[in-house]
């Protein structure tokens, strides 16, 4: 009985397991047994695989029949949930919690271990069996399940290399709900069923679509294996399918166009196909003309060159890609375009400035001659035997990229400079000096039609010298550079240094220069002069000035710099005394006053004082300075002193200037008032006068008759 029983369970678990391959090429062959972890089979403790199979249509409100097979094998040395203590392994729980604990595995313990496997794996629906659930809702199972346990082999329990295992079959059943997609829900818990790849096999209108954790699915969209094992998290992995549909085609031809195809040159066809994220739909090509086909090719795009393959203008090349699935099913795209070997033609006209209009040759090798700064106007018209657009372009070298377009007619437009190969400021003082050539202009015209065939026009444009020259020039005052917020002071010693001036084309050697001030020019040695040399500017006077520059190049070209200056009184302190004069009541052995009137004639501010010997007065209360507005500064300085004689010796002015850190003492020269002196002279002279008088009148009477 019992040999009849195994053979009953491996008959039905042949028919479950090869089910699948009635219904498939040999998928066992496409997909092996996958070990758990991928390591090697020595040491992976758990091997085998489960297979969920639907076997009939699904369709929508209806009811879902599936099989279920799973082989495991479980070394013997990995513990079971079964029992306890499962880090000690199997053969240990087995000894310690089903037999008498004596270290060897008898029957009785093996076949008792058989048993409790058997009832844990006796589950009534496939969501607790670690299969699935459909559509939200576990499946039932129908009839029996078959379950068969190898167990572990008798003997101690010390070994390490023997496995255990059990297959179960079953089949399941269960309910669609009303929507098109259908959901297959895997559980993720760390059952150790789940350690097992899952084959999944899904009827043949039906295919994988979508599924949040792709990364653990591989194989076909019918056909697919889901390595629980992988999953980084505990999860239900869910999984999409729906009924397959034709993939989705998508192509292209370049270069685009919308109706021809150049003869001549290649054109490229390039189609995409998007369907199952499981599936690579295949892509064949076909080149047919008047309905007979050409050429084939298998790829996702192809090259072809309609001249090569035996076109001619004016005939239609069929093109037809085809898009096939896994399932059979295929999307197709078709181009018709028709073969176009003739070029497009153009005519049209040039006008640089505000010339006259000149017809454009493209056979004319002379340059085109624009002087610096001109405008080049293009006018174009073009056309083509199929009567559609032309597709017109002007590229040039003026600057990268440059580059105009058009449709049929247009008038193109760009201004003639001189190019990075002339002199300019960013280039060190000797180089931005030599001589260079004019720039010339590369210029192209492409007239394309729709096909791709082109027509082409060159030019070169060569760009006159009408640019002036730059002129930069740098004043500097005592040696210095003047800069903006720099004051220039009269007496200071100018010099204009004209070194980083520079023309486009010419050499500094060969421009020419003047400089004026006040519109008067100043005269030097010109003709032994060079223009590293700085130029010596006359002295200048208070008030505001012009110092212009001219420029002259070989060419006649002029510019003119203006340098405006305002030249401040001299700087420094600059003191003289302007008037000097004692009080009324000046007398010796009074008190007396002194009152100077000091002027500055510099531009820094000083303080005075009066002094008399080694006594001195105060200082002025605000300084005093010249300036442009008032002029030359004054302050008043008084003096009060004992006057002990006539004398006024060592009286003198003390000044002192803190910014322009000078000092010094100025002699004063005073004199008594003279009426006072007077009135001293008058009483001795009337006193001598009566003196003589009296003398007189008593000689008189001393000399009269007796």
């Amino acid at each position: 009985m019992r040999n009849f029983r195994i053979a009953k369970i491996t008959f039905v678990s042949l028919l479950v397991f090869l089910l699948p391959l009635q219904e498939s090429i040999n998928p066992l062959e496409r997909h092996p047994t996958v070990t758990h972890n991928s390591i090697s089979e020595s040491n992976v403790p758990i091997q085998g695989q489960s297979f969920l199979n639907f076997t009939g249509t699904i369709s929508p409100n209806s009811q879902v029949n599936a099989t279920w097979f799973s082989e495991v094998t479980v070394s013997e040395s990995y513990g079971t949930d079964l029992l306890e203590n499962r880090s000690m392994g199997l053969l240990w729980q087995i000894d310690e919690h089903l037999g008498n604990s004596d270290g060897w595995l008898d029957s009785a313990e093996s076949q008792e271990f058989s048993e409790l496997v058997v009832s844990s794996r006796t589950w009534s629906d496939s969501s607790s069996g670690g299969c699935c659930s459909f559509d939200y809702n576990p499946m039932d199972v129908i009839g029996q399940m078959e379950i068969h346990v190898t167990p572990p082999e008798t003997g101690l329990i010390n070994r390490t290399h023997g496995n255990w295992s059990w297959t179960e079959s079953v089949t399941i059943s269960g309910a669609s709900d009303g929507r098109t997609l259908r959901l297959i829900d895997i559980p993720r818990s760390g059952a150790l069923i789940e350690e097992v790849p899952l084959l999944i096999q899904l009827p043949d209108d039906w295919e994988f679509r979508y599924s949040p954790m792709s990364e653990v699915i591989s194989g076909n969209p019918g056909l697919f294996t889901v390595n629980r094992s992988q999953a980084p998290v505990a999860h239900d992995i869910r999984i999409t399918i729906t009924q397959n549909m034709p993939p989705i085609i998508s192509a292209a031809r370049t270069p685009y166009s919308s109706s021809t195809i150049s003869l001549d040159k290649a054109s490229a066809f390039s189609a995409s196909c998007t369907d199952s994220p499981l599936d690579t739909p295949q892509i064949q090509w076909t080149v047919s003309k008047e309905g007979q086909e050409i050429s084939t090719y298998h790829n996702s795009w192809f090259e072809v060159v309609p001249k090569e393959i035996g076109f001619s203008h004016g005939e239609v090349m069929s093109v037809n890609a085809t898009c096939i699935d896994f399932h059979g099913e295929s999307s197709h795209w078709n181009d018709n375009p028709t073969v176009d070997g003739v070029k497009p033609t153009w005519n049209g006209t040039i006008v640089v400035g505000n010339s006259t209009k000149s017809p454009l040759d493209p056979t004319n090798l002379s340059p085109i001659l624009a002087p610096a700064g001109s405008t080049l106007r293009f006018e174009v018209n073009g056309s083509d035997d199929s009567s559609l657009p032309v597709l017109l372009e002007l590229y040039s070298n003026i600057s990268e990229g440059w580059r105009q377009s058009g449709i049929s007619n247009q008038t193109f437009e760009f201004t003639a400079n001189q190019g990075m190969g002339i002199n300019g400021a960013y280039m060190g003082l000797h180089q931005r000096h030599l001589e260079r050539n004019p720039t010339l202009i590369n210029v192209a015209l492409l007239v394309s039609d729709d096909a791709g065939n082109t027509a082409i026009g060159q030019w070169v444009v060569k760009v006159l010298d009408s640019n002036s020259p730059t002129v930069i020039p740098r004043l500097f005052s005592n040696g210095i550079e003047v800069e903006a917020s720099d004051k220039i002071h009269e007496n200071d010693e100018l010099q204009l240094n004209l070194s980083h001036s520079f023309d486009d084309l010419d050499s500094i050697d060969n421009v020419t220069w003047s400089i004026w001030i006040d519109g008067n020019e100043i005269i030097w040695e010109v003709q032994n002069w060079s223009v590293s040399e700085a130029i010596l500017i006359p002295s200048l006077t208070q008030g505001a000035h012009d110092i212009v520059v001219k420029a002259t190049d070989s060419k006649e070209n002029t510019r003119e710099e203006t340098v405006s200056i305002t030249v401040q009184p001299k700087s420094g302190a600059h003191i003289r005394v302007v008037e000097a004069t004692l009080s009324e009541d000046s007398k010796v052995g009074g008190t007396s006053i002194l009152t100077v009137i000091v002027q500055n004639d510099g531009a820094d501010p000083a303080f005075a004082r009066v002094c008399l010997s080694n006594i001195c007065g105060r200082w002025t209360e605000q300084p005093f300075a010249s300036s442009l507005q008032t002029g030359s500064g004054q302050g008043i300085v008084e003096f009060q002193f004992e006057m002990e004689n006539n004398s006024l010796e060592d009286l003198y002015l003390n000044w002192d200037s803190a910014s322009a850190g000078t000092n010094g003492k100025i002699p004063i020269e005073v004199e008594l008032d003279s009426e006072d002196a007077n009135y001293t002279f008058y009483i001795l002279v009337l006193v001598m006068i009566i003196s003589s008088m009296y003398m007189f009148y008593s000689m008189t009477r001393a000399d009269g008759p007796e």
